[in-house]
């Protein structure tokens, strides 16, 4: 497996994957080192006892499905609890996931109706971002009643009210949380990007996104530099 980054931290362990089909201009993790890790070795490092919970994610895990099955699957047989993070680019392949995998994180960045925004962000043509928009419907879709976290990073300028509203509708009955990320709030995570080099949006106007969202989703997370907030409520 090609990996660029594997930890772990009490009772929490992270796979981190190399590679990815977008292109996105602020991803931090394509310029990462990569460095080849064999199945039985990545499972020795996961195998401590104190480690019951297992983050799998990093650029794109799915495009290695052949080991991130086997590394799947023996990890369901040691009693992790696991967590797949994707950008839903493989829908056939997190079917066959279903039953070995507890939680799913799905990255959404514009109204899965919106290729210019998404072809903006992703850096490829408008027609393969529609593409890969059937493909992350379809996994979506896939995932209907599993545990299902959408994942969005607020980029200013492009996640408005409006963006937001589409987001809502279209997740709704198809994710159990979302989680609402501060634009640059990890310098980890990002690097700045059409002029933004600072985080944002406020605290304030991603309260305002999040309670939004209440009306279609039962949990929403909000995090940023200094600051974090959850809600929870009813939801259709």
């Amino acid at each position: 497996m090609k990996l660029i980054g594997l930890k772990k931290s009490g009772d929490q362990a992270g796979v981190e994957f190399f590679g990815c089909p977008l292109r996105c201009a602020y991803c931090t993790h394509i310029k990462q080192e990569k460095k080849d890790h064999g199945v039985m070795e990545v499972l020795e490092f996961l195998a401590d006892p104190a480690v019951q919970e297992v983050y799998i994610g990093g650029a794109e895990p799915t495009l290695q499905k052949k080991e991130l099955l086997d590394l799947l699957q023996r990890l369901k047989r040691m009693n992790k609890r696991i967590t797949l993070k994707t950008s839903g680019n493989d829908p056939e392949f997190l079917k066959s996931t279903i039953g070995i995998v507890g939680k799913y994180v799905i990255e959404m960045k514009c109204p899965l109706d919106d290729a210019a925004c998404y072809s903006e962000l992703i850096g490829l043509s408008s027609e393969r971002a529609r593409k890969y928009l059937d493909s992350l419907d379809r996994s979506l879709e896939v995932l209907r009643g599993q545990k299902v976290r959408v994942w969005i990073r607020v980029i200013p300028g492009f996640i408005t009210p409006e963006r937001m509203e589409s987001i809502g509708k279209q997740i709704s009955g198809r994710a159990s949380e979302v989680f609402l990320y501060q634009f640059l709030s990890n310098p980890a995570d990002d690097a700045p990007f059409r002029g933004i080099t600072e985080p944002g949006p406020s605290e304030t106007e991603m309260v305002v996104l999040a309670r939004q969202l209440m009306r279609y989703v039962p949990r929403v997370i909000v995090h940023g530099r200094g600051f974090e907030n959850e809600f929870s409520g009813s939801a259709p």
